[in-house]
């Protein structure tokens, strides 16, 4: 007999909800402790005698749960959230009810589902997100020392060198050695440089032993920043049936309004890892400059129109994502023929 059973947890206590067909609901709150949780799974399991199905919403804690339930049940599914309100809308809100729609969801196939990749993937994804927020404090602190600076009048320095050299910094706190705020903002900076080269360093040994990172470099203007995002957030490329599907993931397909025969594009969804779509896009701006297909893809969509710019370079990253898992599907390097080729046949069709 099948049991189907969802899980609303936060990191203090669960609320589960059992369905199984023909007989009634059973709810039971537990403490969010993988020991407990497993015993009474293999509680509702009976020893083998029922197939439990479970599902629980995707969360910061996801995945170490996942990895500790995975094996106590028959099918785990972790859902997406922002999706279900579509298909299972209720004015009503509190556990037992989140609990019980995950379950019905499950009984009924229509549980959105996330991919979980593997610890090892989901550890690859921190670090990038941990490399991107120290750049972000990096361009804070740099921020705040310039501003600090205009504020006494110094527009630029009065030494022929940038802000961010060595040399800049010896100046400043050379003229403005007993000024505390400035130190701990060029302390802060040293800083953050040693965490990014850190991170950075780590980051290139783990690309390195992926053989889609230099695969993914042939193509002109793609840098292993960016090559290492589309890795970690693809994961499996084989889960994508066509490369719509992989630019909708990164959220650089626009939103679709039709309503009878009116049809309407607008925006692009942004959804999925905001990472990575910053990053095809920042790869998106350099690739026009040095790759001759991509260039005339850029110039197609611009028309002419200087105010199309950030629409063309948002349709070059598009453009890039689908390119990128034609290459990791079949192994070949980037081949600016059969990309003007393509753009051909799609203008004939």
């Amino acid at each position: 007999m099948d049991q189907y059973i969802g899980f609303d947890v936060d990191s203090k206590k669960t609320v589960a909800c059992v369905i199984q067909p023909g007989k009634k609901d059973i709810y039971q709150t537990l403490d969010t402790d993988p020991v407990l949780l497993r015993r009474w799974l293999r509680q509702q399991g009976q020893g083998g005698r029922h197939k439990l199905h479970l599902t629980f919403e995707v969360s910061g804690m996801s995945g170490w749960l996942y990895d500790e339930l995975v094996d106590s049940v028959d099918e785990l599914v972790v859902s997406n959230p922002s999706k279900m309100p579509w298909i299972y809308r209720t004015a009503k809100k509190n556990d037992r009810i989140d609990a019980r729609k995950q379950a019905v969801l499950l009984l009924m196939g229509e549980i959105p589902s996330v991919h979980m990749p593997a610890r090892a993937v989901r550890q690859w994804r921190d670090q990038i997100q941990h490399r991107r927020k120290l750049v972000n404090l990096r361009t804070q602190v740099k921020n705040r020392i310039r501003a600090y600076l205009k504020g006494l009048g110094y527009r630029r320095l009065p030494i022929k060198e940038n802000w961010w050299t060595q040399a800049s910094h010896a100046w400043i706190r050379t003229v403005f050695a007993t000024d505390f705020i400035l130190r701990d903002l060029l302390d802060q900076l040293d800083l953050l440089h040693q965490q990014i080269k850190q991170v950075t360093l780590r980051l290139d040994e783990r690309l390195k032993h992926h053989p889609g990172g230099a695969l993914l470099q042939t193509i002109p203007g793609v840098g292993p920043r960016t090559a290492e995002a589309v890795l970690a957030y693809v994961d499996d490329v084989t889960r994508f049936g066509s490369g719509k599907q992989m630019s909708s993931y990164f959220g650089l397909t626009p939103k679709l309004d039709e309503s009878g025969t009116c049809r309407r594009l607008g925006h692009i969804s942004k959804q999925g890892p905001s990472v990575g779509r910053w990053l095809l896009v920042e790869s998106g701006w350099r690739v026009i400059k040095v790759s001759a297909s991509l260039r005339a893809f850029y110039e197609q969509v611009l028309h002419g129109q200087p105010s199309r710019k950030k629409i063309a370079v948002v349709a070059v990253a598009n453009k890039l994502v689908r390119v990128m898992r034609a290459m990791l599907l079949t192994g070949e390097c980037f081949n600016e023929r059969l990309v003007l080729e393509q753009e051909r046949l799609e203008a004939v069709s």
